[in-house]
């Protein structure tokens, strides 16, 4: 999968769109009081490419860690078997503004990732780049999923969307 970026998830006028106002609308900046720092192990990636999707590796295994130092800020890193099938290693840091609680534990968040990867031999030859997405994650208790959106540019990326699991350690 041609990743301008791991981290996390949809674009954020997506993410509006589909919960509706109770995102757009969610406290941009909960209490920081009680906030206990999180520790979570995600997996690699199942990913659809929008163009040409027959000639990708659509399952991107992998392992990555992502620390939440503060409500809004993680940082992740980790390494996967991309969509053109080499190793790529990637870091992290992203915002999550869009903050909501939900029914019966659940949370969403939404926001931006910004940090560097490689292994894409089209960009760079294979070295690290910068990358800029939106992001979205849901999560319950010590479970969550992960969803990317990573967008086409030129003849060197084919966009694609992209899903990653998540288990809540501390």
């Amino acid at each position: 999968m041609h990743l301008w970026s791991l981290a996390r998830f949809a674009p954020l006028t997506l993410a509006a769109g589909l919960a509706g106002p109770a995102i757009a609308q969610a406290d941009a900046s909960p209490a920081v009081s009680g906030f206990e720092r999180e520790l979570w192990v995600a997996t690699g990636f199942r990913s659809h490419h929008t163009a040409h999707a027959s000639r990708y590796n659509q399952r991107n295994d992998g392992l990555g860690l992502e620390w939440r130092w503060s409500p809004q800020v993680q940082f992740n890193a980790g390494h996967y078997r991309n969509s053109v099938r080499h190793g790529s290693t990637y870091a992290q840091v992203a915002w999550t503004p869009l903050d909501t609680a939900l029914p019966s534990d659940f949370r969403v968040r939404g926001g931006a990732s910004v940090g560097v990867i490689n292994g894409y031999p089209k960009v760079r030859h294979g070295g690290y780049f910068a990358t800029l997405v939106p992001v979205m994650s849901l999560e319950w208790q010590r479970v969550g999923i992960n969803f990317l959106y990573i967008p086409s540019v030129g003849k060197r990326v084919d966009g694609a969307y992209a899903v990653q699991l998540k288990l809540r350690v501390s």
